[in-house]
């Protein structure tokens, strides 16, 4: 992967700047299939073949491309370029998609269009295409950024259906157990395989969590709160009572009150 090098506070001449690349690279959290370090490669290859130099990464690891908040990466780069900080007078970036999988399209051609407005060239460097401002490519980009968003918009759809399914089958869908619960690892046919500890968690797809019965002591907690609130016993009341037998609760199944 290229170097990221310190922003220099002296701006460079255009001349010098021809032949200096920056990179952007991406990485989402629902879309793995290309790391960090493979779209480094691809792009390592495009600018030896191109005789340019990269002197500048932009990343982002482990966001997700539907918006640009918590992307450092993408902010620092849109920041650089139009305050002319950029020493680099090209961008090279794997695919069109890693600007991100914007709901609205215009958005990732607004990212690019900066770049080109202060002089710095994109090229995608895994496309089949070139970046040159031709129709043909101008046809191409805008179908990948349809493609981009309409497979985040299914991805949603099926995540979401998914998760509703496994729910109704009586799956926790993630987080800590409540007080009193604890996490059953199951397998696909609900045989169980053992207790998840606090910050535990499945490792195979085909595996699944059930919420059972925690600690008894934490469990007959519960009752007795359950049951003084029946009684019309306030919040406040039953929160001061356990408060005055040193009552601590915890999320955390494993311990003890």
């Amino acid at each position: 992967m290229g170097n990221a090098l310190v922003v220099h506070a002296k701006r460079l001449p255009q001349s010098q700047k021809a032949l200096r690349a920056a990179q952007y690279v991406r990485m989402s959290t629902d879309y793995q299939q290309y790391s960090i370090e493979n779209q480094a490669v691809v792009i390592a290859t495009y600018a030896e073949l191109h005789k340019l130099t990269i002197v500048r990464t932009y990343r982002d690891e482990g966001e997700s491309g539907l918006k640009i908040e918590n992307r450092g990466g993408l902010t620092e780069l849109v920041e650089d370029v139009q305050s002319g900080r950029a020493d680099f007078a090209h961008l090279l970036v794997f695919d069109v998609s890693r600007w991100g999988r914007f709901q609205d399209v215009d958005e990732s051609a607004h990212y690019e269009f900066i770049c080109r407005k202060a002089g710095v060239k994109v090229a995608y460097c895994a496309e089949q295409f070139d970046n040159d401002g031709s129709l043909l490519a101008g046809i191409m980009k805008n179908i990948k950024r349809v493609m981009a968003a309409e497979f985040s918009r299914e991805l949603s759809a099926k995540v979401f259906a998914g998760s509703v399914r496994l729910a109704h089958r009586g799956f926790k869908m993630g987080g800590p157990a409540a007080y009193a619960l604890q996490r059953r690892l199951v397998d696909d046919q609900c045989r169980p395989k053992g207790i998840l500890t606090l910050g535990q968690r499945k490792s195979l797809l085909t595996d699944h969590v059930k919420l059972i019965p925690g600690a008894p002591n934490q469990v007959e907690i519960v009752n007795w709160i359950l049951h003084e609130y029946l009684r019309h016993k306030s919040q406040a009341a039953i929160a001061r009572e356990l408060n005055e037998r040193g009552m601590v609760l915890l999320k955390d199944s494993s311990a003890s009150p």
